[in-house]
């Protein structure tokens, strides 16, 4: 299976950074109740945060990197398409880059944080992930589509030879 390209606002990295890192977080509210207990309770999921790292090292490193600034710049936010990840809503807020004039390259980091303004049921590709451990029968429950017609759209031999990484199409 060849690994999906990182990709944001129609840019995409030819090579993936070399480093991505994605954080999920949940806000708790922790309140004292009488005889010294504590109860804690769920206020809300966080946005996520997806973060890296790469080097541009081409002949036109220099024009992706003034792609990516200017991508920066618009602001607002667009799918991000990210490897081994669904796909999300998010705003590029973060941004910084390097000139490695001994390597003739360019070293960059970034960050993305989620637009958590619109329901997921709403973000509507076509397709997911497979994740470990998973067959179709826990795919076809993760995305409200029947069973049977994740079979049909798909070429696996059975309900259970998916793979972690796998891409599902889910029509």
């Amino acid at each position: 299976m060849t690994a999906m390209k990182m990709s944001y606002k129609g840019f995409l990295f030819d090579v993936n950074p070399s480093s991505i890192k994605t954080q999920f977080g949940r806000q708790i509210e922790t309140k004292t109740v009488p005889f010294g207990f504590g109860r804690s309770s769920e206020i809300c999921r966080m946005p996520a945060k997806i973060s890296g790292s790469g080097v541009f090292c081409t002949a036109d490193a220099g024009e992706k990197a003034f792609e990516l600034m200017r991508i920066f710049e618009k602001g607002g936010s667009s799918y991000l398409f990210v490897p081994k990840l669904a796909p999300m809503k998010a705003y590029f807020t973060d941004l910084t880059m390097s000139v490695n004039a001994e390597t003739q390259s360019i070293e960059y980091s970034f960050s993305f944080t989620e637009d958590c303004s619109e329901k997921k049921s709403r973000y509507r590709f076509g397709y997911t992930y497979a994740k470990s451990g998973e067959n179709l029968f826990d795919i076809a429950n993760r995305c409200c589509v029947e069973a049977e017609k994740l079979f049909a759209a798909n070429d696996f031999m059975d309900m259970f030879s998916v793979q972690e990484g796998d891409k599902v199409w889910l029509q």
